[in-house]
């Protein structure tokens, strides 16, 4: 596929920012106070207010229960201008309490006016009920009120701003966990794309949003993950992010713009590039823009962690493809039998419900089954006619041989290669060697192994027979179904037989 056919099958969204949200736009002021006189002049003195061109929506209640559930309702309130005596002579002051305690609502700003100073003396009021500013209503001029109203919104920004990026950091380490713990590429993207698209909501909800990574192909973008694309014209983005992608490769890898997150990340052992791109839909505030700059790096990091991890375990299972196809090719065997009983095996253990991580290791041991037949002498590996008894007792110590090489290893996949070596001749019912063991005192491996060892050894051509046909193959593991071979695994191989046929046409001698 050409690069530009690639782009051609994706829709991507308008990137025209949408407006922002309601509640960003406006400051919210509720006024308590049962004198609905002092609502109107409040709000005829402070008249047109704007607070870093945003305006403020005024609030109404007019007792202490009216303003609950007032700020049940607008719980991202950042100023009550609050009356102390309503329905009863601490009623503000009670609601103050409530507030702080009850609702643990600690941004709000709450500045105290009353006419009745005596009925609450300011450093009791103050140190007691959390209140940040008081005043008298008779001294509120339309300067102090507007001095008043402007320092407790700008307290309140700030609050607000440190509590964000404190969550916001939050946000950082666990995603910075998540992504360290991701064991494929793949999945390293899914989770990726999800930590930079919350990141970029840390202070508001984001429009028409779209993230994709992409793997750089020449001439273009083949995506292999995105979020959030709709129908739109395709050629206005993919312009966009070969001018990001070359940003990126002059500035640095990691870009955050007003309303982009950009990153290119090269795997220098596959020599691939990959791109991100994630668009917003409105402006990011600094908070957010800092903190995708310390989650593009972080990314950066755990990126080129995993790409060193997946070089190691390639190269690994490599090496055991390479040794288990150099004993196949002494022993005369076609080097595809060990590709295929890996592949069997894999397929076999998914389907018998092991999970991801077991099914892999598995298909990475399982080639190494035979590898003790490296200590069986050439004159009864290479043998064509009938083994007598004395010379297979000696071809069935390639199972104790194997474990001896591999079992001193610390590593996990020789481990388990030694272990598959050794009991991949093991019976469900007892009659294998070395040890006799029965049913599920071998392990699963070891089980599974045996099965897809002896289906292709009967299925393909070796020194000593010629294939069989399907029909007998299949027929020989049904009648030894719970007897040779674990019951429950010939039953799941037979289901799936379509799918080892396809592995066998894969591999083919």
């Amino acid at each position: 596929m050409k690069p530009d056919q690639m782009m051609e099958e994706v829709h991507f969204a308008d990137e025209t920012p949408a407006p922002q949200s309601e509640s960003r736009e406006r400051w919210k002021v509720m006024i308590v106070d049962d004198d609905d006189f002092v609502h109107k002049v409040t709000e005829l003195t402070l008249g047109d207010y704007h607070y870093q061109n945003a305006p403020v929506q005024y609030l109404h209640a007019y007792s202490a229960a009216e303003a609950r559930a007032l700020l049940r309702d607008h719980p991202d309130t950042a100023v009550i201008l609050l009356d102390v005596v309503m329905e009863t002579e601490n009623a503000g002051l009670e609601f103050a309490r409530h507030v702080r305690q009850e609702a643990g609502n600690a941004f709000v700003r709450i500045i105290l006016r009353t006419g009745q100073p005596g009925q609450a003396p300011e450093r009791k009021v103050i140190t007691e009920y959390d209140i940040n500013d008081y005043k008298h209503k008779a001294e509120l001029s339309e300067q102090r009120l507007f001095t008043s109203i402007t320092a407790a919104i700008r307290s309140y920004r700030d609050l607000r701003t440190i509590e964000l990026g404190r969550l916001g950091l939050q946000e950082i380490i666990s995603a910075s966990s998540a992504l360290f713990a991701a064991c494929s590429v793949q999945d390293f993207f899914v989770l990726a794309l999800e930590h930079i698209l919350r990141t970029g909501r840390c202070t508001g909800s984001c429009f028409r949003e779209h993230a994709l990574v992409a793997l750089c192909v020449e001439g273009g973008f083949e995506v292999l993950e995105s979020r959030g694309l709709a129908a739109s014209p395709v050629e206005a983005l993919t312009s966009r992010m070969h001018e990001l992608n070359q940003r990126a490769i002059r500035e640095g890898s990691v870009l955050v713009l007003e309303q982009e997150f950009a990153a290119r990340f090269f795997n220098t052992h596959t020599d691939q590039n990959y791109f991100f791109h994630v668009f917003f839909g409105r402006p990011l505030s600094e908070t957010e823009q800092g903190l995708l700059h310390i989650l593009g790096g972080n990314i950066a990091v755990a990126l080129s962690n995993l790409f060193l991890t997946e070089e190691i375990v390639a190269t690994q299972r490599e090496v055991v493809l390479t040794l288990g196809e150099v004993v196949e090719t002494r022993s005369k065997e076609t080097a595809h039998h060990v590709k295929r009983v890996a592949e069997y095996s894999y397929l076999l253990a998914v389907k018998a419900g092991l999970s991801d991580e077991r099914s892999h290791l598995l298909r990475m041991a399982s080639p190494m089954h035979d590898v003790g037949k490296i200590g069986i002498p050439d004159s009864i590996l290479f043998k064509p006619a009938k083994l007598t008894d004395e010379e297979f007792s000696i071809i069935k110590t390639h199972t104790v041989i194997g474990h001896s090489i591999l079992k001193a290893s610390h590593r996990r996949i020789m481990r388990t290669a030694a272990t598959i070596a050794l009991q991949h001749h093991e019976h469900w019912d007892g009659g294998g060697y070395p040890h006799g063991l029965v049913e599920d005192e071998t392990h699963i491996f070891g089980r599974i192994t045996a099965l897809a060892d002896v289906f292709d050894a009967l299925s393909c051509d070796r020194v000593y027979k010629k294939a069989w046909p399907l029909s007998e193959v299949v027929e020989y593991l049904r009648e030894k179904r719970g007897r040779q071979f674990d019951p429950v695994l010939v039953d799941i191989f037979l289901e799936n037989l379509d799918e080892i046929l396809a592995i066998r046409a894969m591999y083919p001698d």
